[in-house]
């Protein structure tokens, strides 16, 4: 009986396996706790992670406030986002995460995830907050051309995303060179 054989990795990896263990890297802290990581979980580690990798404004948020991270039209990504966050600081802010409703007053944020909405409901939350030191994400399609600055995708079964980045230089905001290396190129 003969075993059968194994392919050997390239001598070069390529982008994606370098990619891939980036990404894992990225998650890792935020994914060991969980033992069935949901889509919701996974958004909302990516989520955090974004806000990890982003520079705002000095200005931003004033001493002794908190870091809002806000999630219009997703519960689940949002109650998964503050058990991610739970007791978690940025820049020496508390982390809090607040849920939107669509059509309500816009809260202040400095994170807004949008999801679960219609295109105009989307459009309408990032209009509200353009030119402002917000990060907008979503998983809406065609959400970069409503201004949003990152969008995600499932590539293949796996959350992938895009980065506009002249949507996050309008916000103000700067990105880590390493979370945009993981980005897909935008379409």
């Amino acid at each position: 009986m003969s075993l059968p054989s194994v392919s050997r990795l390239p001598v070069a990896p390529s982008r994606l396996w370098w990619t891939t263990i980036a990404v894992v890297l990225l998650l890792m802290p935020a994914l060991a706790s969980a033992q069935d990581v949901t889509e919701a979980a996974l958004k909302a580690a990516f989520i955090h992670n974004f806000a990890k990798f982003t520079e705002w404004p000095a200005d931003t948020v004033a001493a002794g406030e908190p870091f809002v991270l806000c999630v219009l039209g997703d519960a689940a990504v949002g109650e998964a986002l503050a058990r991610s966050v739970r007791a978690g600081q940025l820049g020496g802010h508390r982390l809090t995460v607040s849920t939107l409703e669509p059509g309500a007053p816009q809260a202040v944020c400095h994170v807004l995830y949008v999801s679960g909405v219609t295109v105009g409901q989307a459009a309408q939350a990032v209009a509200h907050v353009r030119d402002a030191p917000v990060l907008t994400i979503s998983d809406l399609v065609g959400f970069p051309a409503l201004g949003g600055a990152a969008q995600f995708f499932f590539d293949r079964g796996r959350l992938r995303f895009s980065v506009q980045l002249e949507s996050v230089k309008r916000a103000h905001l700067k990105i880590s060179s390493r979370l945009l290396a993981l980005a897909t190129p935008h379409e």
